[in-house]
């Protein structure tokens, strides 16, 4: 077990990417401090992990981009388990919309969850991080390095964070953290069916893994292990990179239609 005995704070953990990574983490034999708005399914998650290798699970249930809960959450994590270890900033929303007829709102909205939330986070953790001579890992996506249509500002909150994760690192990198990013490729989650109709899913779906040279979609496990080698020793040697795990997505595809 490569993360046994290490503490890791996990955003966006209710579902999708968020769940896998926990689960994966779990096996490894960390302790969790899970966060997500959906109490039911932040529930069952917790439930997944501690059938795997740990007991030790925490649950906050919250609006990550709300200040007070971001203190609350960091907090609750130190009080429970002493210290801090590894930071998972996974939380993120998807939107689609053309640029010229995007609404201020969905811009707020996209860059509030996907690069304020992680920015200030970070900076609640980071002492403890220090301490710890802990990692962070940032989730971003492959789209940054692709075009395709309707999901520039989402892509643009991403590649922020690619900036943010590079320039972190360096300043980090003194106090003994390291600081990574995963760019995943197409994994089909709730976050991506709720935001479409069930109509474009499927041509997205079908569209998306005849672009992917492997030839088939991504799992949460597999973004997963890559979160673990990163928090682990395996990966001392590693900071300010921004891994694509896409299938071969990014470097043959420019445009998706």
């Amino acid at each position: 077990m490569a993360l046994r005995g290490k503490v890791a704070l996990i955003t966006g953990s209710s579902s999708g990417i968020g769940a896998g990574i926990a689960t994966v983490l779990a096996r490894e034999g960390a302790k969790l401090s899970l966060t997500g708005r959906n109490e039911k399914n932040l529930e069952e998650v917790a439930k997944n992990c501690k059938t795997e290798a740990s007991e030790n699970v925490l649950t906050n249930v919250g609006d990550i981009t709300q200040d007070a809960f971001r203190k609350t959450l960091v907090e609750a994590t130190r009080k429970k388990f002493g210290k801090i270890d590894i930071l998972v900033n996974n939380a993120g929303i998807t939107a689609t919309s053309p640029l010229q007829s995007a609404t201020k709102e969905l811009y707020d909205s996209l860059m509030a969850i996907n690069v304020e939330a992680p920015v200030f986070l970070t900076q609640l953790v980071a002492p403890y991080l220090i301490e710890s001579k802990g990692c962070v890992v940032n989730i971003s996506t492959c789209t940054t390095s692709t075009i395709s249509p309707t999901v520039g500002i989402y892509a643009m909150s991403k590649a922020a964070l690619d900036t943010y994760t590079r320039y972190l690192a360096q300043e980090m990198v003194s106090h003994g953290v390291r600081v990574n990013a995963v760019k995943p490729g197409y994994i089909p989650t709730q976050i991506l069916s709720r935001s479409i109709s069930k109509e474009v899913f499927a041509q997205l779906d079908r569209a998306a893994i005849k672009a992917t040279p492997i030839g088939r979609a991504g799992t949460t496990e597999e973004i997963g292990h890559i979160v673990a080698f990163l928090a682990s020793e395996k990966a001392a040697f590693v900071t300010g990179e921004c891994f694509k795990v896409d299938g071969g997505f990014s470097m043959t595809t420019p445009v998706l239609t």
